[in-house]
């Protein structure tokens, strides 16, 4: 028995020995040759075999190779970068660097859960490198991204800086909740109001996810598109600084609804009755002042911005640390926001883990005034209103008293006080482990967290209009207090393999948790006195005196809980599948209601990688990709989280305490959902120099919410229903590359273009319309679709106002029975364009926006274009009024009973071509920067709004609402210069 197993033992070492004998092992690392970074997941392919394996996360890789094969080849893949076959021979250590393919749709996008190359993506996403908006100075960085990418209507209802603007990616999906998208940045949702406190230069890069592909897993937080944002890393190497520094200025731009100076106003009164009783004195005081109110409100705005970073590591740890201090005045009177912010990345890697923070801590305090409104107190109104023969100061210095009654602006914008003050911290942690005995597998938990305070001091003085309209209280005090937290927990299991030469598959299941809470209280204080602007001027509270402060306070909890699977199988590297499959659950509807499914189905092919295409792919298609996609997303965001429930609140009849029921129950109210259909493709051609997207989708929200019209008998006017359908269909352009390359000449362009037609599709029941003011949603047209009457202009003979009928037919009477749909304030047409010329260091650069095709509402020409408001300022076009018969013009006799502003007379088109950035910059040669021991030093001068032309009555057509009225704060025309050093 021994010499039986002393014989097998001998024949099994011989034959071991025979097996190593017959093949060795060959290992390396392959890197980037552009930075020298390792490489993950290159396939690394024994040519003619099945054999294969990957690089790991530090780029290296190990492969056993025949022996008594002498001319045995490795081939290393990798998406993005050139092939290269590198024959094996006595060698035993291969180090491989590969270089970028120009001729591939290379560009890697971040969904925020998953990391792709852009050849793989069968979804819809735009990518925005965040050099270009980085520096550009606004508060707000959403404005700069008008324009630069297809699909994304960026429009900025206010100038006053840190105003948001209103995102909407391929039109509004939802009438009563939100259309905003979804704001991601390293993982953790944020909200667009927060952006004026964080610091755009420390983010890299913007993927705009647009397609059910792309968002399906956001699920219920995807149907308005996601923007995912992700910020600076660090390098390993040594430790890099970069310190940025701007100084400018911003002025108002030109103001098209022009108002009468002093000679005109006088004579308009003098024509229409004289109404203040003018004498000849009179009349020669006040000709000899003509005050431009506009030049009393608006001042040159100023701007500065400080940004320093450093980024640096090692093979196992890198970092990303920057500071910023943003200071920009306003170009109206005591508004402006100063910014301060700081953040910190670290990733590290310690054997198979890898964990990091990210983190940013910004405080910001803003400085406002009311806007968006035609109350007479608030103070932009008064550019328009107040007539040009007044001054804001007497002979004494004191605030004149205005002779019509109407408050004196000035003094309402200095005296009155608007402060915000906000803390915000956006932060993550992440911890990662590559299971080392099963390849290709790896979890992660991510946890991070959006926390916003902000504090709000309004103090109105007891001298101004505002303070004195408040009988018996003598101005007030407003100090309120906000503050709310969202966390996300994302944890997941993935799994990556290639198998042999031509299958790779990835599969990740995800579990996410969110949830907000958010909760304020506040206090009006009276009675305002003595020299303080703070609590100690608030004249205590008694039964006797009245001046019992208001207090008030609410607060608001949901949560949402997810589960959600992500597939990618990719065939020959040239046919890809993505799958994604989600589950919600939201507390923000009914216990029968609260979760949903969504999921999606794409599929892209490299065309020009199959062999037919060879001598296309080699002279004209570098390549092309067809994609196409199909799914669903969900909307659960409503102006309020318990709008299925049947909500309280407290009530005081006759001395006595109770509750009075302010909301209906709902029960059936549930998700809103938004199919879409998405086919296009993508092609490079001129050696990857040019690249071309085109796209068609197709968008239905199903189970629309609305408010819903009852009857009033019931007591309530409406509730919030899912009634109904909208569709949003459309095409997308998109153009960029170098059009001419020489040795130290480019010169470069882009161009993006969207049309989109939104329309109702479906009401519920028996409605087929339901109106809303001005507005109306009626099924077979687009949603806020403008509803007036005709205005038919001026009959010559009498002087009087006409209109048109339902029918077409002219007549004198006004009929709210004849209002028709006039035009939809929803943008079917927009985009924009751009171009740069580099030479040795010198760049120009230039970009403009478009809009058109919809409507604005110009209540703020109603304001002035109306007679009744004679003893104020009016609009220069009433000086063209019907004054005889056989007059043309579009003003009525002063004296006419006529004045409807709910006409078309006030409706303007939205159109607008606007020269959004232009930037000169100079970088100076390596060889001169080397002598000054810095690595890099750019100078740079840019413009931001620099004209627009349009044919809109006001400072700006960019509206979001559809609606001015009144008290626009222009958007900033600003200038500055810039100097960018690196170390």
């Amino acid at each position: 028995m021994k010499k039986i197993l002393l014989l097998v033992f001998t024949v099994g070492l011989f034959m071991a020995q025979h097996a190593l004998a017959q093949s060795r092992t060959v290992s390396g690392k392959v890197t980037d040759q552009e930075d020298g970074q390792a490489l993950p997941g290159v396939a690394v392919v024994l040519k003619g075999t099945p054999t294969g394996t990957s690089t790991g996360v530090d780029g290296t890789y190990s492969i056993d190779v025949p022996a008594n094969h002498a001319d045995a080849t490795l081939i290393f893949k990798f998406v993005g970068m050139v092939e290269q076959e590198i024959v094996v021979g006595a060698k035993k250590v291969i180090d491989v660097a590969l270089q970028t393919d120009a001729k591939q749709l290379a560009e890697v996008v971040v969904t925020g859960y998953t990391t792709q190359n852009k050849r793989e993506v069968s979804g819809s996403i735009a990518t925005v490198n965040a050099e270009e908006v980085s520096q550009v100075p606004l508060a707000s960085f959403d404005q700069a991204l008008q324009g630069k990418a297809p699909g994304v209507l960026i429009q900025a209802q206010s100038g006053q800086p840190g105003a948001p603007a209103a995102v909407t990616i391929r039109g509004k999906g939802s009438i009563v909740g939100t259309n905003s998208p979804l704001y991601i940045v390293d993982g953790v949702q944020i909200m667009a109001d927060d952006f004026s406190t964080l610091n755009p230069a420390d983010f890299s890069t913007f993927n705009v996810l647009k397609d059910a592909a792309a968002t399906s897993l956001y699920g219920s937080r995807g149907a308005n598109g996601v923007i995912v944002i992700t910020t600076k890393r660090g390098v390993a190497g040594k430790t890099r600084i970069n310190y940025n520094v701007q100084y400018g200025y911003s002025k108002a731009p030109e103001n098209r609804l022009e108002v009468m100076d002093t000679n005109q106003k006088l004579d308009y009164e003098l024509a229409n009755g004289n109404p203040y009783g003018w004498t000849e004195e009179d009349l020669s005081k006040l000709r000899k002042v003509n005050t431009d109110w506009e030049d009393v409100f608006f001042r040159t705005g100023k701007t500065v911005n400080h940004t320093l970073s450093a980024s640096g590591g090692n093979d196992h740890t890198v970092y990303y640390l920057s500071g910023s201090v943003f200071d920009q005045t306003g170009t109206v009177e005591n508004t402006g926001l100063q910014r301060y912010t700081g953040r910190a990345n670290i990733d590290s890697r310690a054997g198979d883990f890898s964990f990091g923070l990210n983190a940013t801590l910004g405080y910001s305090e803003f400085t406002n005034t009311i806007e968006n409104n035609s109350v007479v107190t608030t103070p932009l109104n008064a550019i328009r209103w107040t007539n040009p023969y007044e001054t804001p100061y007497d002979e004494q210095g004191n605030y004149t008293e205005i002779m019509s009654g109407q408050p004196n602006a000035l003094q309402e914008l200095l005296e009155n006080q608007y402060l915000r003050q906000q803390l915000k911290g956006v932060g993550n942690a992440y911890v990662s482990y590559a299971v080392p005995f099963w390849e290709g597998l790896t979890l992660k938990t991510s946890w991070g967290g959006d926390f916003t305070a902000n504090e709000v001091n309004n103090f109105i003085d007891p001298s101004t209009a505002t303070g004195r309209a408040q009988t018996g209280r003598s101005g007030s005090l407003t100090r309120t207090y906000a503050k709310a937290f969202r966390y996300t927990g994302t944890t997941s299991a993935a799994y990556t393999k290639t198998f042999g030469i031509d299958h790779r598959l990835g599969v990740a299941l995800f579990n996410e948790v969110v949830r907000y809470k958010g909760n304020n209280f506040g206090f009006t204080g009276y009675g305002l006195g003595g020299a303080f602007d703070n609590e100690a001027g608030v004249t205590p509270g008694t039964a006797d005196n009245g001046y019992i402060p208001a207090v008030n306070g609410s607060g608001s909890v949901n949560a949402l809980v997810s589960y959600f699977a992500d597939v990618q199988y990719g065939f020959k590297e040239r046919y890809f599948l993505n799958l994604g499959a989600r589950r919600d659950g939201s507390s923000r509807f009914g216990s029968d209601r609260r979760y949903a499914n969504f999921g999606s189905v794409g599929l892209s092919w490299i065309v020009t990688d199959e062999g037919f295409m060879a001598g296309l792919r080699d002279n004209v298609l570098n390549e092309l990709k067809l994609k196409a996609s199909y799914g669903s997303a969900g909307n659960q965001a409503l102006e309020t989280d318990f709008a299925s429930r049947e909500l309280f609140a407290r009530a005081v009849y006759n001395g006595v305490s109770g509750l009075l029921q302010t909301q209906l129950a709902n029960p059936m109210l549930q998700w809103e959902r938004r199919t879409t259909l998405n086919a296009g493709f993508e092609l490079a051609t001129l050696q990857g120099r040019l690249r071309v997207t085109g796209e068609f989708y197709n968008a239905l929200t199903s189970d629309l919410f609305l408010n819903r019209q009852l009857s009033r008998t019931s007591g309530y006017s409406s509730l919030v229903t899912n009634v109904g359908e909208l569709r949003n269909r459309g095409v997308e352009m998109s153009l960029e590359g170098d059009l001419l390359q020489l040795k130290d000449f480019t010169w470069s362009a882009t161009i993006s273009l969207t049309y989109n037609k939104n329309e109702i599709t479906k009401l519920v029941g028996n409605d087929s319309e339901i109106e809303n003011g001005i507005y109306i949603n009626r099924v077979g047209e687009p949603m806020n679709s403008l509803y007036l009457v005709r205005y038919a202009g001026v009959n010559p003979t009498t002087g009087d106002p006409q209109f048109y009928t339902k029918e077409g037919e002219v007549t004198s009477v006004y009929n709210p029975n004849d209002r028709v749909v006039v035009g939809s304030v929803e943008a079917p047409l927009f985009g924009g364009f751009g171009t740069s010329v580099n030479y040795k260091g010198f760049e120009l650069s230039a970009f403009f926006s478009f809009v058109r095709g919809n409507k604005v509402y110009n209540n703020d020409r109603a304001n002035i274009e109306n007679p009744q408001y004679l003893y104020d300022n009016l609009a220069t076009s009433m000086l063209t009024e019907w004054r005889k018969p056989g007059d043309i013009t579009q003003i009525p006799r002063w004296d006419a009973t006529w004045y409807n502003d709910a006409t078309t007379r006030m409706v303007e088109s939205g159109d607008f071509l606007r020269l959004r950035n232009v930037n000169v910059s100079y970088a100076l040669p390596k060889s001169l920067t080397g002598r000054m021991h810095v690595e890099s030093i750019k100078v740079f001068a840019q413009g931001q709004n620099l004209k627009t032309w349009t044919g809109f009555a006001g400072f700006d057509p960019e509206v979001s609402t559809g609606i001015l009225s009144g008290a626009q704060y222009p958007a900033l025309r600003t200038v500055t210069f810039g100097l960018n050093i690196g170390f």
